[in-house]
């Protein structure tokens, strides 16, 4: 399912996909803009199905409500929050308007690719690990941000190629890369969840 979001100063074009035989995507997501920032996060729910979904719906919900605080405060909430759970691999971006500035904070193998308006690309690495109520320990990471610039957030059900990051590059709109990147999803049996966004 793709579904198409505009913010005021971002454009977010999502596309999610649930495993052959499950009700439920065990893969969430969650953007939120206000007049300073803007947040956008995706949680993998370990495994699939009914448990993997709770997983991600719990820590996107933390997000929802935490939104407003620091990157490392809401990766803290979520944790405790996923105790006797199945447990999520998770990345938030949050861009903050003021600073132009980007906070990346991360757990487990959630890809981010981030492109300047210039074409330039970042690709945090992921930190290992996942999220479960215990101790763990967390990939903080800043970087510019800027008009025009564009971010993908996806899932371990898929992998965007080097034919997919000249192609996200040379967008003219998030709509445009995720229906190419959609088609490709389709071919893969697993939770999927995939997030273009661009800075307008």
């Amino acid at each position: 399912m793709i579904n198409n979001k505009t913010h005021s100063k971002v454009e977010i074009s999502t596309f999610q996909q649930v495993k052959q035989g499950n009700k439920r995507c065990g893969d969430d997501y969650v953007t939120i803009e206000t007049e300073s920032s803007f947040i956008c996060a995706l949680a993998d729910g370990l495994g699939s199905g009914e448990g993997a979904h709770c997983s991600a719906n719990i820590a996107m919900e933390v997000v929802k409500d935490y939104y407003d605080e620091d990157v490392s405060l809401i990766l803290d909430k979520c944790n405790q929050a996923l105790i006797h759970e199945r447990g999520v691999v998770i990345t938030i971006l949050k861009f903050y308007f003021d600073t132009n500035e980007i906070i990346y904070g991360n757990i487990g193998n959630v890809e981010t690719f981030l492109f300047s308006k210039e074409g330039e690309m970042r690709r945090p690495i992921p930190v290992p690990g996942y999220l479960c109520g215990r101790k763990f320990r967390y990939r903080l990471e800043r970087f510019p941000m800027c008009d025009g610039s564009y971010f993908v957030l996806h899932s371990d059900g898929m992998t965007i190629s080097r034919t997919d990051q000249e192609s996200i590059k040379h967008s003219e709109c998030p709509n445009t890369s995720i229906q190419q990147i959609a088609q490709k999803a389709q071919k893969k049996n697993d939770d999927i969840a995939v997030i273009v966004g661009r800075m307008t």
